[in-house]
């Protein structure tokens, strides 16, 4: 058998929410909710599944479910790229943090569907501190353009739009 690639074109969409709030303020908020890169979870829960029985699938839905905040939300990891970007000059010193994060239990309710979901999930959002005290700005994807793709089944469609309205939630609460 020979290897084939497949082409599959489709349209992401990027939103940026400027908000006047620091980006401390911004970056605290989004902590409080999430956990921070010292506190999280993920990998004691991942590292906690002894096997694939039903009592393991429960003990690690009360953990996630411990895990996350009251948006639904916990923190996988955190890219520093302000602790390289001054090395080439670009970013003027300015903050700049990608923020990857998620819930197994709502990526389980797109990754049931296509497993090619698991692309898009967990979701990401960049934390970018703008210039001279004027606020922040967070970028991100919106899931359900980059969770489907080209596949229009009706219910990963549903479920990727529903983590669309719960991560623009979190992401608005976080700029207040």
């Amino acid at each position: 058998m020979t290897s084939q690639i497949q082409t599959e074109t489709f349209t992401g969409t990027r939103l940026t929410l400027t908000t006047p709030s620091s980006f401390n303020t911004t970056i605290s908020n989004l902590y409080s909710e999430i956990g921070s890169p010292d506190t999280r979870a993920w990998p004691s829960i991942a590292a906690s599944i002894a096997s694939y029985s039903e009592a393991s699938k429960e003990k690690f839905i009360a953990q996630v479910e411990k895990s996350v905040g009251a948006k639904g939300f916990m923190i996988f990891m955190e890219i520093n790229h302000n602790a390289w970007l001054p090395l080439y000059g670009v970013g003027s010193g300015l903050q700049l943090k990608r923020i990857i994060l998620g819930n197994p239990l709502i990526a389980i309710t797109m990754l049931e569907h296509d497993l090619k979901a698991g692309l898009a999930v967990p979701v990401e959002l960049l934390v970018r501190e703008l210039e001279n005290g004027k606020g922040t700005e967070v970028s991100w994807q919106v899931p359900s353009t980059l969770v489907c793709g080209g596949n229009r089944d009706a219910k990963l469609v549903e479920a990727a739009r529903a983590l669309d309205e719960k991560f623009e939630e979190l992401i608005r609460w976080a700029c207040e």
